[in-house]
């Protein structure tokens, strides 16, 4: 009786998860219709500007005639419009964030709020850095962008989890990261940072700053991957050789981590190739992978938590 009536349920399931599937994806082939389309015009429009100027350039076209003034001028205007104006009269931005929201909506903000109980989810508002600027990498980023906020409680300690785009030198180029900011207590003096040997921002290594030393784990293996800044050296030794090397190195085995201990908090950076918790935009959305991805998201938090909690 138990066995019928559990896969009467999975079938009645099978059509809603279909239905969410199916609706995600034609909004998001709605979405690269229209971009498919600006990027066409986009093309056409550069094209057409430089074929026009080579033969201007070899004067086989209106070489004498002030209409040449003219053409280009209007060509200008054509590129600006189809670059600018287009998108906003395709409704570009608004269909992917329409695809956007209903994605985070339908997969990742039930898993996310069911794993952390009371926490809160917020998938598409902007957050304010004002609050999360203490330690060193944020004070010195150039400019930090932060969304897709989780706010919870995981085994009694308080956390805040961030996608971040930070820019940390003059160039213009960012890098995409996650932020997870914890309320647990170090008894620390100043901030001790542990950087990834590969954890760059922009393409920019990692800087330490002004009156921080280099400290040693006593271990060599885990020395030559990362490097322990610190004000006091006695104390950031101490703090070092008391880690949990072998799951440290685990939590950087896929992506590059920077780690901030101050005296109340402590702040895990991972540097990331993309942002995960954005919609798919050139792959068909898939529900079993997005429910792995964003468990995925879960258990780096619970995984950091509980390292901490080993070792702090």
């Amino acid at each position: 009786m138990n066995t019928d009536s559990k896969d009467s349920g999975n079938k009645a399931e099978a059509p809603e998860e279909k239905t969410r599937e199916q609706k995600l994806n034609s909004m998001r082939r709605e979405f690269r219709k229209t971009e498919t389309l600006w990027l066409v015009c986009c093309c056409v429009s550069l094209i057409a500007t430089f074929v026009y100027l080579f033969f201007i350039y070899k004067k086989q076209l209106f070489a004498d005639s002030p209409l040449k003034y003219i053409f280009i001028v209007v060509l200008l205007v054509f590129v600006f419009f189809c670059i600018y104006l287009l998108p906003v009269l395709l409704k570009k931005n608004k269909k992917y964030k329409a695809y956007s929201q209903e994605y985070k909506k339908m997969y990742i903000k039930p898993l996310l709020e069911k794993a952390f109980g009371e926490g809160t989810y917020k998938g598409t508002e902007r957050i304010s850095l004002e609050g999360i600027t203490e330690f060193s990498l944020l004070r010195k980023a150039k400019s930090a962008l932060a969304n897709d906020c989780v706010n919870g409680v995981y085994d009694q300690v308080p956390f805040l989890r961030y996608d971040l785009t930070l820019r940390y030198d003059k160039k213009s180029s960012t890098s995409d990261c996650v932020l997870i900011a914890t309320e647990i207590k170090t008894h620390l003096k100043d901030e001790l940072q542990i950087v990834h040997e590969k954890f760059k921002i922009g393409g920019t290594d990692y800087d330490h700053p002004e009156g921080y030393g280099k400290v040693s784990s006593g271990k060599e293996s885990f020395d030559k991957k990362f490097s322990v800044y610190a004000k006091d050296i006695k104390e950031g030794e101490r703090f070092a050789k008391r880690l949990e090397h072998a799951k440290l190195e685990k939590l950087a085995r896929k992506d590059p981590i920077a780690v901030f201990f101050d005296k109340k908090k402590v702040y895990l950076v991972i540097k990331r190739d993309k942002d995960v918790m954005e919609a798919p935009v050139y792959r068909p959305v898939k529900e079993e992978r997005c429910i792995k991805e964003a468990g995925e998201e879960v258990d780096i938090i619970k995984s950091w938590i509980d390292f901490l909690k080993d070792c702090v």
